[in-house]
């Protein structure tokens, strides 16, 4: 079984102009047109019983609609984040609006939400989400996409860590792109052993077989959760990748699909499904 708990879509009216825009800045290719159903198709095609999407409220202006998108799509295979600006003056009732949706998670995109992930002014919004028992999934390192390298740096989320854990705040934090994309070694020195999960998401061609097997060794294979970044990596291609580490088998399952199993049911949020 598979749990891909990194993806993306757009509603139908801009799912196209979207991927085509990414595609552009980022240089590169998609492997669905960016909507709700050609993910669905991929996933299923590539063996995944369950996908975590998740969405971006990229300004406060948008943030309504982005999470009108998020709930619609809640159900079935598809476990939809919902998102928050940090900087919205309403984001406590965003944040109750979806979770009496039903909605388990929050993404925060510090470069496309344009603000540093340990500027003050975000951490209400991190202690409301952890008071309601949202999952924050935080995209973490440097974005292709953008010349700025420092907004999700590895000592920013360390800085958070601290923050919450000397105030006592429980919280389930999910930092993509195994804790950090292209700035590995500094998540090793930094971020490995923490409590936090790290997602394997657009990992292959950007992360050697040595640096992965090092951060599973010293952060723990219970806190590695599969993700692909679809539509920008495909489930199959970072699944390879995954096996080609040879972890062995119970530690492969655990990443593939238990460890996201766990922390969704802990969320009251596993599908019958699976």
């Amino acid at each position: 079984m598979i749990i891909d708990f990194h993806t993306h879509c757009f509603p139908d009216a801009i799912a196209r102009r979207a991927v085509e825009g990414l595609s552009k800045t980022g240089g590169i290719v998609p492997n669905t047109d960016g909507s709700f159903g050609d993910l669905e198709r991929l996933m299923k095609e590539q063996g995944v019983s369950l996908f975590v999407v998740n969405n971006i409220a990229s300004d406060t202006r948008r943030q309504k609609n982005v999470n009108d998108f998020a709930i619609s799509i809640n159900g079935g295979m598809c476990v939809s984040f919902g998102s928050v600006h940090p900087f919205a003056e309403n984001f406590g009732e965003e944040l109750l609006r979806l979770k009496e949706a039903g909605i388990a998670g929050i993404k925060f995109h510090p470069y496309f939400q344009d603000f540093f992930v340990d500027d003050e002014r975000a951490f209400p919004v991190y202690e409301k989400a952890a008071e309601l028992g949202f999952i924050m999934l935080f995209h973490a390192g440097c974005d292709i996409s953008f010349e700025d390298t420092e907004r999700a740096a590895p000592g920013r989320f360390a800085a958070v860590l601290d923050r919450l854990e000397s105030k006592e705040i429980s919280a389930d934090i999910v930092l993509a792109h195994w804790g950090g994309s292209m700035m590995t070694e500094r998540v090793i020195e930094t971020l490995c052993g923490r409590n936090v999960y790290f997602d394997t998401s657009f990992g292959a061609g950007n992360i050697t077989r040595e640096q992965a097997r090092k951060i599973v060794k010293l952060h723990g294979a219970d806190r590695i959760l599969f993700g692909s970044d679809c539509p920008w990596h495909t489930p199959e291609q970072e699944a390879a990748f995954i096996k080609s580490l040879r972890l062995g088998k119970k530690t492969v399952s655990k990443i593939l699909s238990e460890n996201a199993e766990k922390l969704l049911a802990r969320h009251n949020n596993v599908r019958c499904e699976i």
